[in-house]
């Protein structure tokens, strides 16, 4: 059976549809591939029956969370006699031996696709998160560096130390419907993109440095950030060396003093190459991926 033969079905649980997970990653991601695809739709996990013929059925990391785990793994032969079943854990942690269940997975970062690649069995396949699609980047007139931080602040460093140099936007990710912050977003050319790892953390895809990329703006972004070091070049002028405050204090300064000049033009440049994030691109790998699914 062909790519084009199958339909496409993104599955999540409905609990979490709201979610930044859910919604980007399935509703919009479904909204997506209908650019290229015949036959695409959004599935209720609750809903989900023995009646799916000729599917790729992409369960969303909402199916996966634990109180839904048990009863998709429960499902999985039944459903794999008919349709192909694919899990897109993003930034869950879930034992190899769990997703080695599905006929493959979805990884969402680089560092993630290599990890899996290299563990299991079945295809990995790297579809890289995309912008949000009612985000529009509009070109401003600037006359100096302007640092904003996007997301949940409890994931950052030094909210309440650094605020006469970053304005920090709290981003609810279990709502990703309703986005207030996003008309912030295009008075600043700075994004403050620093991440405190917590333990419940998996592989992160690099979605604030996506974001900074749409708008060609350059970041603040630890060095140690396995992600941000695959995507931009050694001599990517504003690496964070460390999280330190001094040093951050430190770092914000030289950018704001290298506004206009050689080295922020450059990193004007890089952020503006990074293009795996693109609507195109992403089409292309899930293409890539129904092509090699069959």
């Amino acid at each position: 059976m062909t790519a084009s033969s199958r339909a496409l079905s993104f599955v999540c649980a409905e609990l979490y549809r709201r979610s930044g997970s859910t919604y980007l990653r399935a509703v919009q991601l479904a909204e997506l591939a209908t650019r290229r695809l015949s036959s695409v739709r959004v599935r209720n996990l609750a809903e989900l029956n023995g009646d799916v013929r000729d599917e790729v059925l992409v369960f969303n990391k909402s199916c996966l969370q634990p109180q839904f785990l048990a009863g998709v793994l429960e499902r999985l032969p039944a459903l794999r006699r008919h349709a192909l079943c694919v899990a897109d854990p993003i930034d869950l942690l879930i034992a190899d031996e769990v997703l080695a269940n599905f006929d493959g997975v979805i990884a969402a970062s680089i560092g993630q696709a290599e990890h899996l690649s290299s563990r299991l069995s079945s295809p990995v396949f790297l579809v890289h998160h995309h912008v949000d699609l009612r985000l529009r980047t509009s070109a401003r007139e600037w006359d100096g560096a302007r640092a904003a931080y996007f997301g949940e602040l409890v994931n950052t460093w030094h909210v309440g130390t650094l605020n006469d140099l970053v304005d920090f936007f709290s981003v609810d990710t279990t709502n990703a419907v309703d986005i207030p912050w996003a008309r912030h977003v295009p008075f600043y050319n700075v994004h403050y993109c620093l991440r405190r790892t917590r333990s419940i953390d998996g592989f992160k895809p690099a979605t604030k440095l996506f974001l900074a990329a749409s708008f060609e703006a350059p970041v603040v972004i630890e060095r140690s950030n396995d992600e941000a070091r695959r995507l931009l070049p050694r001599d990517y002028p504003f690496f964070a060396e460390s999280t330190e405050l001094a040093e951050i204090r430190a770092l914000l300064h030289r950018m704001a003093d290298a506004f206009g000049k050689d080295e922020w033009l450059y990193a004007k440049k890089v952020m503006a190459a990074i293009d795996c994030y693109r609507p195109d691109r992403v089409l292309d790998a899930i293409e890539e991926m129904m092509r090699k699914l069959g």
